[in-house]
């Protein structure tokens, strides 16, 4: 990236937390927020597990989304004071056009919904990123732009998905993409809000997660295609982001990535590995994927790993300096990125 981003604070709505504080401890932890859901598979007639948001209402479409996003990026704006929430533009990351059984109206009306539950007018810049997981990839590099402009003194990258609509889960089922009794090869569907608050690392004074690498490339072997997988778009993001860093992957402690359970990005994040590391490595590359605990959670992930580096390092039990999270979409875009905390000695 031109300008180094830097991640400053982080709010969060989860299936294991109410706020950052809350979800990152429960992360650390190991604490699963995956439960009984009262959905029915309905191949093997079990139920489904999942991670549902435990809201007090029940209720699908974008009022849920909002409950979801809106406290997260309140979080944010809160840890942004005194610069007006007004002042700063809020770059949301949603599920694609693509995706079966989205919800109704995403692009028109979720920042009218976000805006109604905030009181608060949003900047008019503010706008969705309807990319599921690269979402708020190509969020942060529009941040990045602005960020250099005046008048924009910090950005909130938000992801908000949820996966726990009937509909969509049987489009997973009938692809054979859900983890259920006679499937092991699936995931866990997940609902989240989370956000980042963003600003311009030379222009940050303290501590701060700075992203010191970024690449972005495409994968032409999708999981739901039939060309093979051979990871060359991740591959190229994470080559991009560790020569943007100036560093190897040997010098990496460990990955965040959004590994959901299927066979398919473990190994592809295992031959993206495989070929950078060159044989060099004395340890193991240690490897988190919080969708573990937290169901897969789509477009929220993103800030949800930027969240979990931050939190690591300031708590500190990360593994080491450097960090490279990843992810990737069902539609072949990969995203890579290099973070080391700033302004605290390990």
């Amino acid at each position: 990236m031109k300008r180094e981003l830097a991640i400053l604070a982080s709010g969060m709505v989860t299936a294991v937390g109410f706020n950052a504080p809350a979800t990152l401890a429960a992360l650390r932890a190991g604490i699963s927020g995956v439960r009984r859901t009262p959905w029915v598979d309905f191949a093997s007639g079990g139920f489904l597990c999942g991670a549902k948001v435990p809201l007090p209402q029940w209720w699908e479409g974008l009022g849920k989304l909002a409950d979801l996003i809106a406290p997260a990026i309140d979080e944010c704006l809160k840890a942004a004071s005194p610069v007006c929430s007004s002042d700063i533009p809020l770059l949301i990351g949603v599920a694609s056009p693509e995706r079966a059984a989205r919800t109704p109206r995403l692009d028109e009306d979720l920042l009218l919904e976000i805006e109604a539950r905030l009181g608060c007018a949003l900047h008019p810049r503010s706008q969705l990123f309807p990319l599921d997981q690269a979402g708020c990839a190509q969020a942060l590099l529009v941040a990045q732009a602005m960020l250099g402009e005046r008048g924009v003194p910090r950005v909130i990258v938000a992801g908000v998905d949820s996966f726990l609509h009937k509909p969509m889960l049987n489009s997973y089922i009938e692809r054979r993409r859900l983890m259920t009794p006679d499937n092991s090869n699936g995931f866990f569907p997940g609902e989240a809000g989370c956000a980042v608050l963003v600003g311009a690392a030379d222009t940050c004074d303290g501590e701060a997660l700075v992203i010191r690498g970024f690449g972005m490339s495409s994968e032409s072997g999708c999981i739901d295609g039939t060309e093979p997988s051979r990871a060359q778009g991740l591959t190229t993001a994470v080559r991009q982001a560790l020569d943007g860093a100036g560093i190897r992957l040997k010098d990496v402690a460990y990955r965040l990535t959004d590994i959901s359970g299927e066979h398919y990005k473990f190994k592809e994040a295992a031959f993206a590995a495989g070929r950078l590391n060159g044989g060099e490595r004395e340890d193991g590359l240690k490897l988190w994927h919080p969708i573990e605990y937290l169901g897969e959670i789509g477009a929220a992930i993103l800030p949800c790993l930027l969240a979990q580096a931050m939190h690591a390092a300031v708590e500190g039990y990360a593994p080491g300096r450097w960090a490279l999270c990843h992810v990737g979409s069902d539609a072949g875009l990969r995203a890579a990125m290099v973070v080391e905390m700033r302004g605290r000695n390990r």
